[in-house]
């Protein structure tokens, strides 16, 4: 599925708390993705992040895998790409996957501590050794949480979700060009 296509065939589930990222936001923080992977590896865990997973191109995808409670995302093509996940039990992953990761991109269905601190019991199982590179989003008033649970800082660019009540930050572990710029969907 490329970006449009996700959008338009994919609706959110509010049972589910899924709230997709604008095809704009999907294409400044693949890009970021994608200025990540050049610099750490090409292996990425998205953690409940489908819009992003499937607005990254075919051959971006080869080395990603999308961690999802959502099981209708595993149909089709990229259903080797998909592994079931629940925050609640954030230990329960594939051990094959276990230190694989160089990248991990991060957007829980829920924004309390509880909720985030399952979600970096995970990204501390998938993530490679030396360290993988963080990408999250999350509300403002995590900010502290996001530099303890990852050693993210808050970046520029603030993710629109349009049907989403409040404003998020993006927040990453690493220097990112892309992710220094303002988005101008939100000016």
């Amino acid at each position: 599925m490329q970006r449009s296509t996700f959008h338009s065939k994919t609706d959110e589930n509010g049972d589910l708390n899924q709230y997709w990222y604008s095809e704009k936001t999907c294409h400044v923080l693949c890009a970021a993705v994608k200025e990540s992977m050049s610099l750490k590896g090409a292996r990425v865990a998205f953690l409940s992040t489908p819009s992003l997973f499937f607005s990254l191109d075919e051959e971006d995808r080869e080395q990603c895998v999308l961690f999802d409670f959502d099981r209708s995302l595993s149909l089709g093509s990229c259903s080797n790409q998909f592994e079931f996940y629940d925050y609640n039990n954030p230990t329960n992953l594939d051990s094959k996957l276990h230190g694989k990761f160089d990248v991990i991109v991060i957007d829980p269905p829920f924004i309390s501590q509880s909720v985030w601190e399952n979600y970096a019991t995970t990204a501390a199982l998938l993530g490679v050794k030396d360290g993988a590179h963080i990408i999250c989003t999350t509300v403002e008033q995590n900010e502290g949480l996001m530099e303890r649970l990852f050693k993210c800082k808050v970046m520029n660019f603030q993710p629109s979700i349009p049907k989403l009540i409040y404003q998020y930050n993006t927040y990453a572990n690493f220097q990112s060009a892309t992710l220094s710029t303002i988005n101008p969907e939100l000016e």
